[in-house]
């Protein structure tokens, strides 16, 4: 293995890896574009040409059995990772999969023993946990900036209509919760630093779609603290969180993956304070890191223990709104 950067594949053209994820690879200081697949070859040469890939691939399993490739990013419909996840780890290759990690707990735990067995690091691909912003938000409020934490509330919806988009295909596990609620979830237990003690969900199930198109869950953690979840495709666009202490108010106004000179507004006795965190690419960083840890033994930012407990609440959550 090279000493300074790590040699990716990419499974699957999909629009992710194209607007994110590739780009994210190609500016990371510490990797290169090794391959890119698709099922249809033009498609894969398109990529490859325009990301500068080495190689370009017509299977998945082509990228698997490249002796070149180190770690492969998998962006594939959430109904595959699992299968894609055990594949690249049977052939020893590092793993950056695309959130939700699993579809179930189960499943996490099915690929965490999969990666164990053939000493390969599977991370989830969560990149706003590598974020400045985020990081500097559980600082704030781990040092006191709300004063007690008493709720933590959530938002991330935009429209969705189109029936033959993978997020409103049932047999590909679509679904509001999966694709954009998770992010919710995952914040909120992050900045409370623990485990729901109870969950309750409500929501609505697409007619034609049969995934859940919008829902509101409400998560109560230990000392009265609640954290307040609002997902959904057939809404307008939102996307933000707030943190409510019985001190000052917390908000992140722009979206979880954004980047440049974001904002944390902190309100506090009917004055607002603006706070400028200055961005990178997220999915920059997320690459970057995950290059460490394989490269310098550094521990990922978003352990698999992290992955299992956010997929815990999924099950449940899905499970209320009977998806």
């Amino acid at each position: 293995m090279p000493n300074n950067f790590i040699n990716w594949g990419v499974i699957s053209c999909a629009g992710i890896a194209d607007i994110a994820v590739l780009p994210g690879i190609k500016s990371a200081n510490n990797a290169k574009l090794h391959a890119v697949s698709s099922r249809s070859m033009a498609k894969a040469i398109e990529f490859k040409e325009k990301f500068g890939a080495v190689k370009a691939y017509d299977s998945y399993e082509a990228v698997l059995d490249d002796p070149e490739v180190e770690a492969v990013y998998i962006p594939l419909p959430n109904s595959m990772h699992l299968e894609w996840v055990l594949k690249a780890a049977a052939k020893k290759k590092h793993i950056l999969c695309e959130k939700p990690l699993g579809c179930t707990a189960q499943e996490v735990l099915d690929m965490q023993a999969a990666c164990e067995k053939n000493g390969v690091l599977l991370m989830e691909a969560f990149a706003y946990r590598q974020s400045p912003v985020t990081k500097k938000v559980k600082e704030l409020v781990d040092n006191g900036a709300v004063g007690t934490i008493k709720m933590i509330e959530a938002h991330f919806y935009y429209p969705v209509s189109d029936l033959k988009n993978v997020r409103l295909q049932k047999d590909l596990l679509g679904g509001a919760v999966y694709d954009v609620g998770c992010y919710n979830l995952n914040v909120m237990r992050y900045i409370a630093g623990e485990e729901p003690t109870s969950i309750y969900a409500s929501g609505e199930i697409g007619k034609e779609s049969g995934v859940d198109e919008n829902s509101t869950t409400v998560m109560n953690f230990r000392n009265n603290v609640r954290g307040v979840s609002h997902c959904g495709f057939n809404v307008a666009f939102r996307s933000e969180y707030q943190v409510i202490g019985d001190a000052a108010t917390l908000q992140v106004p722009d979206m979880f993956n954004a980047k440049g000179d974001l904002r944390i507004l902190i309100r506090k006795n009917g004055i607002t304070e603006v706070l400028k965190v200055d961005t990178p690419d997220n999915y920059m960083l997320e690459v970057e890191q995950f290059g460490r840890c394989i490269l310098n033994n550094e521990k990922p930012l978003l352990s698999l223990e992290d992955s299992y407990k956010n997929a815990q609440v999924i099950d449940e959550i899905l499970k209320q709104l009977n998806y």
